[in-house]
């Protein structure tokens, strides 16, 4: 039962089929469940969808599915040779799962879906639209920008199989090229094999000829071509690959044992009796009542967006979360002279209260775990504190033993060294666990203890096999137990669950943990990725879902409250867009405005957020020889702010009293007429963005990783003031003014860069100020801001006495 439209290269279906048995298509096809349920098994893996969910089947796949009384869904088959002429690639890849993964990426997909169901209706009705046919393409752009899985995205791409390989170059390329005059010959030169090698592993592999193989996949699509248009034998030879169409009836036949225009009678027939008009009606009918309900509901989403108009009476009490923690570094990172001086300039600039550090139990803190009698040498420990004590810093001190990573994308690292040590036995961490507290009490004193933070992460490299996550939770609670023996108020946390937008991955996890000893907090760790597997290959996917860190925490919030953990604070320790200490976006305007939008996005959902990083001091190596690498830091190598230090230092001058926010600003005020706004003009990332390799973006062009350069104009209406003179102080970081890379554009990126020049880097690298008068009456005032792409602003209105 069902209803279809062919459009160059896209076939489009509207379906009611409750099953289908296992069936092999060549093309990729994309599922979009309007209503009803349907359970898709394609090989092993089975997914589970509902109305609004999308699955990409890849080529060369066999599935099968079953589905709801209910059911309505769109199948769109995309042509496999179109994304191989475009691409030029033998792997061709998506991973597009909405019951795996959710977020902006798959409603942007889904906005354009619905456009091209809208439009597929005027077609069943007789009006052709060159816009449908724009739409599948846009589509299919949307699908290689977001979903599309790169061959520089395999964690294990060396590791291949060969073999398998080989058999998916070969399927691959017959598929993008069946259509044309293509020989054993021409496809040895492309696998650069000799042609009786591959005529043999042809034999073995495929147990017949290459030309039989060919004519075989020429026929598939042939038969396809022969059901679903109207187009003449004759040219549906020539489009799939045949010479003439006597070749054609001899090859059909022979495969069929009847010829393509018998074939194609008899099937209209069928197509006639199972096909009814009543059916066809049905399926319309359900269609045409979706999209008028779901054009209803997005109208309401729009009217709601548009409202900037607040009371300035209407206000409830701010908890800031952004400013609490900041990530430093390792331990022995932080017995560097030079780190210490960042975090000294972290803390006056930008007031930050934790700093969080890792591997203490490295060779380089000389503490050894195999002492005898648990005599152990705290001293250079100690250092680390006592420089934080005496700054007025509190210590996050994590446990565990992270290894030391330099990254230049999240496949490729130019430094991995594991620095931690190993512990062989429980006795042994408790040992050295009890010895550590015992010497913070002695010399810290309990009081000031309680104010400190201790969190356990869970490693899985050391947590393998089925009792993976039992001993992880018997090393926390030891630990916990430990610790509860000196002091009373420390919170102790863990265990750097990855929140990800990704239903259900940490459900079964902490539904283990409430049958242990519960943590103080829960610690995850956010960073704009995706990891997965198709077949062998490991996969770390960059996540174009600009609203990402959201989905996220709303995910792992939902999933602590589902097993009792409501009560539980959630600090996320470590959150940034990348993982690349090479990536020239961590030092434009963009990467302000993505920690301004993203400190909005999650206001009221997290407890804290700890960025990752302070400083780029931390990730220097041979090649951070110029101004800026691309490192996560706040501060540059030199100590200069950029963009995302700035964005702090914002949010930072915000009042104690909440007001309202929108998308693009957050309002707060004091209670005696001075109110902070701040606001910011993210650019969505685009294609040029994801398709790049993040080592390889270029500061000197940056604008072309973004959707759009468009101003944005912020316009905030403000109700029940008092009357008079008002002073409004606007602080701005743009690309004109305050950045530190378009500075140094300035300079035609100068790496022979003296002391003076670093000097007027510090002075120049400040917002700009600018201060104008109004004068408020009616109780109504009026805030007008023009913002350029990625800006970031700060505005104090005050009322003057």
């Amino acid at each position: 039962m069902d209803n279809y439209k062919r459009k160059d290269s896209v076939l489009v279906k509207v379906l009611n089929n409750q099953k289908l048995t296992e069936h092999f298509q060549q093309n990729i096809q994309l599922f979009y469940i309007i209503e009803g349920r349907m359970d898709i098994k394609v090989g092993e893996q089975q997914s589970h969808l509902k109305a609004d969910d999308i699955l990409i089947i890849n080529a060369n796949k066999k599935y099968s599915f079953e589905a709801s009384v209910d059911i309505l869904y769109a199948l769109f088959e995309i042509d496999y040779g179109l994304i191989n002429t475009v691409f030029q690639s033998v792997n061709i890849i998506f991973w597009c799962n909405s019951t795996i993964s959710d977020g902006e990426s798959y409603d942007k997909l889904r906005g354009v879906i619905k456009q091209l169901l809208n439009h597929y209706l005027g077609i069943q009705k007789g009006m052709a639209s060159f816009g449908y046919i724009s739409l599948c393409y846009q589509m299919i752009d949307i699908l290689t920008v977001h979903f599309l899985v790169q061959e520089s995205s395999k964690d294990n791409a060396d590791e291949k199989d060969k073999f398998e390989e080989r058999l998916m170059q070969i399927n691959n390329y017959i598929r993008a090229n069946y259509n044309q005059s293509i020989s054993l010959k021409e496809l040895s030169e492309k696998l650069y094999l000799s042609t009786a090698y591959l005529s043999r592993f042809f034999k073995r592999s495929y147990g017949m000829k290459f030309t039989e193989y060919l004519t075989n996949i020429r026929l598939n699509y042939a038969i396809d071509e022969l059901l679903y248009t109207n187009n003449p034998v004759t040219k549906i030879a020539f489009n799939n690959g045949f010479t003439s169409l006597a070749v054609f009836n001899k090859a059909f036949k022979k495969t069929y044992g009847e010829t393509p225009s018998a074939v194609r009678k008899k099937s209209k027939k069928q197509i006639n009796k199972e096909e009814n008009k009543e059916n066809i009606e049905v399926i319309e009918e359900r269609l045409e009542q979706f999209l008028r309900e779901d054009g209803i509901e997005r109208e309401k989403e729009k009217s709601e967006k548009i409202q900037m108009e607040y009371s300035a009476e209407n206000s409830t009490l701010i908890k800031p979360f952004w400013n609490k923690m900041i990530n430093g570094g390792s331990a022995e990172d932080m017995l560097q002279s030079e780190v210490r001086e960042h975090m000294i300039l972290l803390k006056e600039a930008l007031g930050f209260q934790y700093v969080r550090f890792w591997n203490i139990f490295s060779p380089k803190l000389l503490i050894d775990i195999t002492s005898e009698g648990q005599e152990y040498n705290f001293s250079r420990l100690d250092s680390i504190l006592d420089f934080l004590l005496l700054q007025g810093i509190k210590p996050h001190i994590e446990l565990g033993q992270k290894p030391r990573r330099i990254h230049k994308t999240v496949q490729s690292a130019l430094v991995y060294e594991d620095t931690g040590v190993r512990f062989h036995s429980l006795k042994q961490w408790d040992g050295v666990i009890h010895a550590l507290m015992s010497h913070l009490i002695d010399r810290y004193g309990a009081g000031e203890l309680d104010t400190w933070r201790m969190e356990l992460w869970y490693d899985e490299r050391y947590y393998k096999g089925d009792s993976a996550i039992g001993s992880y939770f018997e090393l926390f609670n030891h630990t916990y137990k430990i610790i509860r023996k000196y002091t009373a108020k420390l919170e102790i946390g863990g265990c750097g669950l990855e929140a990800l937008a990704v239903t259900g991955s940490n459900s079964e996890f902490l539904k283990e943990w409430m049958f242990h000893q519960k943590p103080d907090f829960i610690s995850g760790l956010n960073y704009a990725y995706i990891r997965g597997k198709e077949k062998l290959d490991q996969y770390s996917l960059r996540v174009a879902d600009s609203e990402f860190l959201l989905h996220s925490i709303e995910e792992l919030k939902r999933e602590m409250a589902e097993v009792g953990m409501t009560d539980i604070k959630l600090y996320l320790t470590e959150w940034n867009l990348s993982i690349s200490d090479r990536n020239a976006i961590n030092d434009t305007c963009f990467k302000g405005a993505y920690i301004v939008k993203n400190i909005l996005d999650v206001y009221g959902k997290v407890d804290e957020i700890g960025y990752f990083l302070g400083s780029d001091r931390v990730s220097e190596y041979y090649d951070s020889n110029t101004l800026l690498n691309g490192g996560m830091g706040l501060l540059t190598k030199d100590g200069i702010m950029k963009p995302a230090a700035f964005a702090f230092e914002f949010l930072n001058q915000l009042y104690p009293y909440f007001i309202g926010r929108g998308e693009n600003y957050l309002i707060t005020a004091d209670l005696h007429q001075t109110y902070g706004i701040v606001c910011h003009n993210q650019k969505r990332l685009n294609y040029n963005y994801f398709l790049t390799r993040e080592d390889e973006i270029e500061k000197k062009n940056d604008w072309k990783y973004y959707e759009d350069r468009d101003m944005l104009e912020i316009c905030i209406k403000l109700k029940n003031l008092e009357n008079g003179i008002y002073r409004m102080q606007t602080y701005r970081i743009n690309e004109q003014c305050g950045s530190v890379l378009n500075i140094w554009r300035e300079m035609d990126y100068d790496r022979a860069l003296s002391r003076n020049d670093i000097q007027y880097f510090r002075r120049v690298c400040e917002p700009k100020n600018t201060i104008q008068k109004y004068k408020i009456e009616n109780g109504t005032g009026e805030i007008v801001i023009q913002m350029h792409a990625n800006e970031i602003a700060y505005i104090r209105l005050s009322k003057q006495m």
